[in-house]
């Protein structure tokens, strides 16, 4: 158990000295996270070169996402939060493209039972669109609250704003994806 913290302890320590620039830190984080992304992957693709692949997508959107650490939060949960987000991204496009959209609720309900990570986050590419296209402050309380896994509070005292207003700025935000969203189905169907 105590290894076992250390451990946890020292990816966080290592995540801390790669986001102060030491590269030989980063290196070191990079290796010894890879293993555990390739088991928590194997667990859920049973292709070796999907997983390979999924693998590769978490480890550059865990080096894109690096400034959002926060060191006073677990480092699993934020990388397996990231790695969820991209197992996603792979599920719902491989299930859409075999048309077995069902597959996926019940894949990601599994995904929930094996991880205590922290929100459930189920995103197609289309929505990481929408997302991308939003206004860098409403598009940083999304990220934080549904891709990271911080409260209104926290992300309220990481952007500067009151916790009424994160919430406010949250529920139109999910209102106006939500309705693109529906926009872009009815488009689909339609064709």
């Amino acid at each position: 158990m105590q290894e076992q913290s250390k451990a946890k302890s020292s990816l966080s320590s290592l995540m801390r000295q790669a986001q102060q620039g030491d590269k030989q830190a980063y290196s070191l984080l990079f290796t010894k996270v890879t293993p555990m992304l390739r088991s928590f992957i194997l667990q859920k693709i049973s292709s070796p070169d999907d997983m390979e692949d999924i693998v590769q997508e978490i480890l550059i959107s865990l080096h894109k996402a690096g400034h959002t650490y926060d060191a006073n939060r677990p480092f699993e949960v934020w990388m397996y939060t990231i790695a969820r987000y991209r197992l996603n991204d792979y599920l719902c496009s491989y299930y859409k493209n075999v048309s077995l959209k069902e597959k996926i609720q019940d894949e990601h309900e599994h995904f929930n039972e094996n991880i205590d990570v922290t929100p459930e986050v189920e995103i197609d590419e289309s929505i990481n669109e929408l997302i991308e296209a939003l206004p860098e402050k409403q598009r940083t309380i999304v990220t934080m609250m549904k891709v990271e896994g911080y409260t209104a509070k926290e992300t309220a005292e990481m952007v500067n704003m009151t916790e009424t207003a994160v919430k406010v700025a949250a529920h139109r935000v999910y209102k106006k994806l939500a309705e693109q969203i529906r926009n872009k189905d009815e488009l689909t169907d339609g064709n």
